[in-house]
C-alpha cells in the first residue's frame, strides 16, 4: 500500500499541464465569450450559482 502511494506521488509530481489562457483561441475563437455569457446568465437566475461554479472548478483542479 505504501509503495503504491509513493509511486502515485512520484507520477503526479512529474505531470505538467499544457493549458494556457489562450488554448482555444484558434480552434474555437468565441468560446470564452460564450462561456462568460452563460455564467452571467446562470448567476443572474440563481445567486448561489457563482459559488457553486467556483466550488466545481476548485474540486476539478484536484480530480483532473
Amino acid at each position: 500500500f505504501v509503495a503504491c502511494l509513493t509511486l502515485l506521488a512520484l507520477l503526479l509530481g512529474t505531470s505538467s499541464a499544457q493549458l494556457t489562457p489562450d488554448f482555444y483561441c484558434d480552434s474555437c475563437p468565441g468560446l470564452l465569450d460564450a462561456v462568460r455569457n452563460q455564467i452571467k446568465l446562470a448567476v443572474a437566475r440563481e445567486n448561489r450559482m457563482g459559488a457553486s461554479i467556483l466550488r466545481l472548478f476548485f474540486h476539478d483542479c484536484f480530480v483532473n
